[in-house]
């Protein structure tokens, strides 16, 4: 018997040796807070072992011999004041022992500074953007999307599942070992959360809000997480996976990340000047579409009745091109339709459009080429669309077969029109806006400041140390008026504060400014009109 209880005793006080491998129990990771946070789950559970012990085995000694059998009588007893001090001071000890470890890991857990690298991730449905923000306190300038990669056939039953099945991303995120990395995370549409369980990190990524989380990373190697937080149709169909390397080997990485992002930018551009064959976009657009867009509108094109509608005979696929570029890189308000503009690059945008458009029996003809998607993007951001007749993909494409001239000839007609157009609109727009009081612009600049810049800068205006900067007496703010309307229309290079006159109309510019220049006690007194903004946008061209 003493030997039993010996046995059981050490088995109870040795979960090293009893729950190390088990699947069924919290893994130890491979950071250091992961294992602070396995070292205070294993010591919780075993208080909690020792007090169902003591308790269940006094009452059990107690039932059994205390029962009727024996003819023991009940003792008769209302209170105590002994017992009742002891069994509040018990728990209240046991409680402060137990919260001592767990403060000492939450703060751990929370303390984000001095990071060397920090990672901006924001989450949109279904998949996840990384962008590489600072790392040894330089500007990186890196960021690329990853997307599930779990071959079509496996989830549909039709080929053996791999073992990690749903786990697999087509481009990993990519740490270095032994170095504090920072992420700071946040959302496109709905909320997610950026889960890995060997790094014993899981934050919200919410709209409109920055969440911090970080890690240091002690192990090389492939680790996996998931989404922890329903988000839609294809929740599970979200998978992380973070390559771990060595410091050595992130800096080459890192180093040819630059390059092939600069690369990817000149194809970009070479590609405006390339006219590809009919098989050419069919061939690329099919292998796009089937990574991009099948998920929901279904490799047969024909949506999922109810809730993803078909591209198969749709009003959207047949009819004005324009309408259909429009909602591919721009989305789809209210709906699951999100943005590619910023995902995928013209030459895959002008072959996924060609594709759906000639696809599943649809036969329209069109064939959309990447100057064309350029135009559209450059017309659009002049507001100039509706105006601008000869932005017509097929009428660009026409008439270089007709006349048989070059694509440069017409896209160098195109583009005075398209010039001699926008000057023509700027300047009723600019004697047409409005004058708007102080009033006015602080509401609506504060309203658009909390949905635009609020994400980065903060809504107090305080932004987060080591990523984006402070605006409250922010020498920018409260300096030259012409420098900070400089850098929200065109962005500042290198960095994450992206150009916003492409996005925001007159009035919204006017109106963020001017709330950037009176908020948070800056009080520079400086209200800046819509014609101020037009002006400006006119002085740079």
């Amino acid at each position: 018997m003493i030997v039993t209880r010996f046995l059981l005793l050490s088995a109870l006080f040795t979960p090293q040796l009893v729950f190390a491998n088990s699947a069924f129990n919290m893994r130890e990771g491979v950071t250091d807070i992961s294992e602070n946070v396995y070292q205070l789950h294993m010591t919780i559970f075993l208080i909690c072992c020792g007090i169902a012990l003591v308790v269940f085995g006094i009452m059990f000694w107690s039932i059994f011999h205390h029962r009727q059998s024996k003819g023991v009588q009940p003792a008769h007893f209302h209170e105590s004041t002994k017992i009742e001090l002891l069994w509040t001071a018990i728990p209240v000890l046991i409680l402060i022992a137990m919260a001592i470890p767990a403060t000492k890991t939450l703060i751990a857990m929370e303390d984000s500074s001095k990071a060397d690298i920090t990672i901006k991730i924001t989450g949109s449905q279904w998949k996840w953007h990384y962008e590489y923000l600072t790392y040894n306190k330089e500007p990186v300038g890196v960021d690329f999307y990853s997307v599930i990669s779990t071959p079509q056939a496996q989830i549909d039953n039709q080929a053996q599942k791999q073992a990690t099945y749903l786990l697999e991303v087509d481009h990993p995120l990519v740490v270095p070992i032994n170095k504090k990395v920072r992420f700071v995370l946040t959302s496109d549409d709905v909320i997610h959360s950026w889960w890995v369980p060997d790094f014993a990190v899981k934050k919200d990524a919410v709209p409109g809000f920055i969440n911090e989380a970080w890690t240091r990373v002690n192990n090389a190697g492939i680790y996996r997480g998931q989404c922890a937080e329903l988000c839609g149709k294809s929740h599970g169909f979200m998978p992380i996976v973070v390559n771990a390397m060595a410091v050595d080997d992130f800096d080459n990485w890192l180093a040819e990340a630059k390059i092939a992002q600069q690369n990817k930018a000149q194809e970009a551009l070479a590609s405006q000047s390339v006219t590809l064959t009919e098989d050419e976009l069919m061939s690329l657009g099919e292998q796009v579409y089937i990574g991009s867009c099948s998920v929901c509108h279904q490799p047969s094109g024909t949506g999922l009745p109810g809730v993803f509608p078909a591209l198969k005979g749709s009003p959207i696929a047949t009819g004005d091109v324009n309408a259909h570029i429009d909602i591919v890189l721009n989305g789809k308000a209210g709906s699951a339709m999100q943005a590619f503009a910023k995902q995928l690059s013209l030459k895959e945008v002008a072959a996924i459009v060609t594709y759906e458009r000639n696809a599943w029996g649809n036969d329209t003809g069109d064939l959309v080429q990447p100057i064309h998607i350029s135009n559209f993007i450059n017309a659009q951001s002049s507001n100039e669309i509706s105006e601008v007749k000869t932005v017509t993909p097929v009428a660009v494409a026409e008439q270089v077969t007709a006349e048989g001239g070059s694509s440069e000839e017409v896209i160098t007609e195109q583009a005075g029109i398209e010039t001699n157009t926008a000057e023509a609109i700027s300047a009723q727009q600019i004697t047409a806006l409005e004058t708007l009081s102080r009033e006015q612009l602080m509401s609506l600049g504060e309203q658009d400041y909390l949905i635009y810049c609020a994400a980065c800068h903060q809504a107090t205006g305080l932004g987060i140390p080591g990523a984006f900067p402070g605006l409250k007496d922010s020498p920018l703010v409260k300096g030259n008026v012409a420098e900070h309307l400089n850098i929200v229309l065109n962005g500042k290079p290198g960095t994450a504060m992206l150009p916003f006159a492409a996005q925001l109309t007159a009035k919204q510019l006017a109106a963020i400014v001017t709330y950037e220049r009176n908020a948070w006690g800056n009080d520079t007194g400086d209200i800046i009109q819509p014609s101020d903004i037009e002006q400006a946008m006119q002085g740079e061209q």
